[in-house]
This record gives structure tokens, sequence and C-alpha cells, in this order.
């Protein structure tokens, strides 16, 4: 919440001393730049003038102190695999190094350095989670309703005091459906006596019930049913 002047910003004492002691016969844009400011050539990559300093041996391009090629790891490790960063990410990594530093092509080799980190892939949450194929229920049915599903659609508007459904699915051949009406507050003793009147009496006696809401339901119904 407080604004970023009201905090210290610290460079790392070794790194601030590499930045310095750069040869511009070995770097082409400390080279270019260099000529540029004492009015020798033209400033690279098509900038101002004004957008180049030297202050204290260390090159600056719009105040971002520049960083040459074989100090951009170092600067990485520092902002994203050190201890007090804390691999932040890609997206808050950029941020960080951008703050203080600048290199050409710096938002590339940011993004690559981090899709290479191993910590950070090991960690990583799988947004896309691959979904289990689904295992059709093998039916060996040779008669209508002996395999069958049995579950229940509640809360729905009252209509002749009764606010749940009992569905009944054919589920080893047809794929019929027997709908009855019931409340939500039914037990299994209840659900037995309906299923008893509306698919016992027609069907017989089932060989094997599917049901989402427990053994328990299962178990009582089976036994208030037989």
């Amino acid at each position: 919440m407080l604004p970023d002047d009201m905090f210290v910003r610290l460079i790392d004492e070794a790194l601030s001393a590499s930045l310095k002691h750069n040869d511009p016969s070995t770097d082409p844009i400390i080279a270019a730049a260099s000529k540029a400011l004492h009015g020798h050539s033209a400033p690279p990559m098509r900038s101002a003038l004004s957008d180049w300093r030297i202050e204290d041996g260390t090159l600056y391009y719009r105040d971002h102190a520049y960083v040459p090629p074989h100090l951009c790891h170092h600067v990485l490790f520092l902002n994203h695999d050190h201890p007090t960063a804390g691999h932040p990410g890609c997206h808050k990594t950029d941020w960080f190094v951008k703050r203080d530093f600048w290199w050409p092509g710096m938002g590339t080799f940011i993004r690559w350095y981090v899709d290479g980190c191993a910590l950070c892939q090991q960690m990583k949450s799988n947004m896309h989670p691959s979904a289990p194929p689904l295992m059709p229920i093998p039916s060996s049915a040779s008669r209508p309703f002996a395999q069958l599903s049995v579950d229940l659609i509640t809360d729905l508007p009252d209509s002749a005091s009764f606010d749940s459904i009992m569905v009944v699915v054919n589920h080893g051949l047809t794929k019929g459906v027997i709908l009855s009406p019931c409340n939500k507050t039914i037990t299994a003793e209840g659900v037995a006596k309906l299923f008893f009147s509306r698919v016992f009496k027609r069907f017989g006696l089932y060989d094997k019930i599917i049901s989402d809401r427990g053994p328990q339901f299962a178990s009582k119904f089976a036994k208030e049913l037989g």
C-alpha cells in the first residue's frame, strides 16, 4: 500500500561492481553508447541520446542499469532462484528484473529462464488435469429392469404436495424410465414401498441395483423390499 519511493532499493554489491567494470571493446552496446555520449556516433538501436547515461562507471538506459550478456543469468538467479526471491513465477520475475535492469530481448530471456526452471515445473499446478476415461457398467440382463438404477431428484417446486421424483432407469436393456412423485423426506423404507407398487408389480425383483445414495440406503431398501 506504500509507494515505491518509501522503500530502499538495493543491488547486490558484487553485481554492482561487475556492471561497472565492463570493457567497451568486448560489448558492442557499451561501445556504441559510449561513442554516442561523446558525440562520435548515433545512439544504438535508434534510441534517443537522452535515454543513455554513464554514472559511476555503469551504463544506464532509461534509468535502468544495462546488463551485459555474461551477467544475465546471475541477475535472473538473484531475482528468481535466490531464497529471498522464492521462485515468484514468470510475470513477477519479469517485473522484478525490469524494475532495475535492462538488456535487449530481456522479456524472452526471462520467460525461457523461468520455463526452464526444474523446481518451478515440479511445483507448478496442473491447470488442465487429464480426466479419467469413462468406464461403462457391464450388463448381463436378459429382461427389463433386471439391472436398474434408483435415484431421487429433490427440491423441486411443490406440485400436488410433492417436491421430489424417484427415478428408476432400466440400466441393463432399454434405458426406459419410471418416474414416481414423492417427498424429499422419504426414507429407504418409503422408497422400497414406492418401488414395490410402481416397478416390482410389473417387472419383478431386480438382479442388480445402482444408486449413489450409499450402501446403507441400498441395504435398508433391499431388506424392506424383501
